[in-house]
């Protein structure tokens, strides 16, 4: 004989991971409770190498690029602002002074100008690479933790759900979680659905 469990879907509990449990709401003809089965669509297991081997990736990366500066907040805000927007500006400035000598800024800053403006270029096209790159990992990490956080949401309501059941032990399982819970992990909390 199935078991059926009917909660009320309409009133939601902001305390609650999931729907307010009422013994008025639960019918039952044995011990099993029937839930929806959840789905999850991320499953990637990451052996220790691979862990070891993607952080090695990310320090050559950096020791490739040796030259790479951090600056201060006061140094970003003092410095003038580059962008791709300036650059055919920048590279007709060293087209006319290389042209014309009464333009020449002196002190081998026009040798330099080209080195830094190709600099510039190839440190762009990185940062649009690793732009792409860090959007996957924080897309990728979102819904990784956002799979775990309902499975861990699912297992509370269930635990809240056996202490309205009377079920033994539940009580102290409950409330273990129920100091951890934070309702506000999530901005988009999504309803579990059971039938």
């Amino acid at each position: 004989m199935e078991i059926y469990c009917y909660i009320r879907a309409n009133k939601y509990d902001h305390k609650s991971p999931g729907f307010i449990v009422s013994p008025r709401w639960i019918r039952f003809f044995n011990n099993r409770i029937k839930f929806k089965e959840m789905e999850n669509s991320f499953d990637v297991v990451l052996t220790p190498e691979n862990k070891k081997s993607i952080f090695q990736e990310i320090l050559n990366a950096r020791t490739g690029m040796p030259y790479l500066i951090k600056l201060s907040d006061d140094d970003r805000k003092s410095l003038p602002k580059m962008d791709d927007g300036c650059k055919q500006f920048v590279q007709k400035s060293f087209e006319f002074a290389s042209k014309d000598e009464a333009l020449d800024p002196g002190s081998n800053l026009l040798k330099s100008g080209p080195i830094d403006m190709d600099l510039y270029s190839f440190l762009a096209s990185v940062e649009t690479q690793l732009k792409e790159l860090l959007e996957m990992v924080k897309d990728t990490k979102q819904v990784a933790g956002s799979e775990a956080y309902e499975i861990a949401r699912f297992i509370y309501m269930k635990a809240k759900m056996n202490v309205k059941l009377n079920i033994p032990g539940s009580q102290a399982i409950a409330d273990d979680l129920g100091k951890l819970f934070r309702p506000n992990c999530t901005q988009h909390t999504h309803l579990i659905s059971l039938h």
